[in-house]
């Protein structure tokens, strides 16, 4: 039987996450893929190179090392797909290139600043054939994937009210000082919303689609001396008339994450690792309706609970590296497309939109307004 064709990598980045990513597919925990190029910059991140590869097994073929972004796009022969793990704003730039070269991408979250950036990231690697990923690795933990599933079995109804709050990303002075472009305007383009809230705001989007109006209130620099996001809370409307609130922190040690979903056939409520239903005996619009006593008493509940393990390290980004490669070779479809990531974005610019102007947003958002705003939190202020 032939084996099957390597997908040839090029990474991009070797900061923190960068070299996990890298270990990943050089010690060949990725199916059918193989890490041919490398970017390392600094000093430290050639050393790290050298080392790691000092460890590989005997035989394996080590990834050539680049300087910069510039020589590894001069020798494009070397790599089929692109990796890249660099701060937000350089991934537009980053992946256009890549995609005029006839690679395919996949990128750190998010994919730009900007929601019209990413639209633009995904028309041109239509454009150009080739495919566009995002790493919004929380779609395959199996808690979430389970939430999916229940979701589209429609076995909650239809779904009334949302409720999602995740205060587990707590962040210190330190990280926040940890990289000259973290943190602010000009150089993340924002905070919470814009760096961590991208998994939650994604896993919203995936799970409910995109509303049509947002409302945000956010207390800038809460917790933190900076002048973005360490706290967010957006509430949303829908055109079916489901409401959702979003709630977010960087500030709160001890934090956990909790979603709850309403619907007419029944209620979800997921905590850590286990999800909760309570299942009703009928619709309860219908119920509402028709029933001859004045509240619940006559609709049966079935309750049950299911518990998820605790996931191996790594074990989500493996699965969407695996697929990746599977989608590159063109026997699986893309799990986290770039086009399904604009909405975290666009419900990021919506909800920062809001809070600067004190009022709601409809969707889309205007980009050209949002650039302008945008442009001017990136000046220096006076001192």
């Amino acid at each position: 039987m032939e084996a099957k064709k390597s997908v040839r990598m090029a990474l991009i980045g070797t900061g923190g996450m960068g070299r996990k990513y890298a270990n990943l597919i050089l010690f060949g925990r990725i199916p059918c893929m193989e890490l041919t190029a490398m970017v390392c910059r600094s000093e430290s991140a050639k050393a790290w190179a050298a080392d790691t590869l000092r460890t590989l097994p005997e035989g394996s073929e080590s990834p050539r090392i680049f300087d910069s972004a510039d020589a590894l796009y001069a020798e494009p022969d070397l790599y089929d797909a692109v990796l890249i793990v660099t701060p937000h704003k350089t991934h537009p730039e980053l992946a256009k290139r890549a995609f005029a070269l006839g690679k395919h991408v996949l990128s750190d979250k998010p994919a730009a600043v900007t929601a019209a950036e990413a639209e633009e990231m995904c028309v041109k690697a239509e454009e150009n054939g080739v495919l566009f990923s995002l790493m919004f690795q929380q779609r395959f933990i199996p808690k979430h994937v389970r939430l999916k599933a229940i979701l589209e079995s429609e076995l909650l109804g239809r779904i009334r009210r949302v409720l999602m709050e995740s205060t587990r990303y707590f962040r210190t002075e330190f990280y926040h000082a940890s990289g000259t472009w973290r943190s602010s305007w000009a150089g993340e383009g924002g905070g919470l919303l814009i760096n961590q809230g991208q998994h939650i705001l994604d896993l919203w989007q995936y799970l409910f689609g995109m509303p049509e109006i947002v409302f945000a209130e956010i207390p800038f620099g809460k917790y933190n001396h900076f002048d973005v996001d360490d706290e967010a809370t957006i509430v949303m409307r829908y055109a079916d008339g489901m409401t959702g609130t979003f709630i977010a922190s960087t500030g709160e040690a001890g934090g956990a994450d909790r979603l709850t979903i309403s619907g007419s056939k029944g209620r979800l409520v997921l905590t850590g690792n286990e999800i909760e239903l309570a299942v009703y005996s009928e619709d309860s619009d219908l119920y509402r309706r028709n029933a001859q006593v004045t509240d619940a008493r006559d609709l049966r509940i079935v309750r049950s609970v299911e518990p998820f393990g605790q996931e191996a390290p790594m074990a989500e980004y493996i699965a969407l590296l695996t697929n990746f490669s599977a989608a590159v070779r063109g026997e699986e479809e893309l799990v986290s497309t770039g086009r399904s990531g604009i909405g975290s974005l666009a419900l990021t610019n919506a909800a920062y939109l809001s809070a600067w102007k004190d009022e709601r947003i409809t969707l889309p958002v205007d980009g050209e307004e949002y650039a302008g705003l945008l442009a001017a939190k990136c000046l220096p202020t006076e001192m």
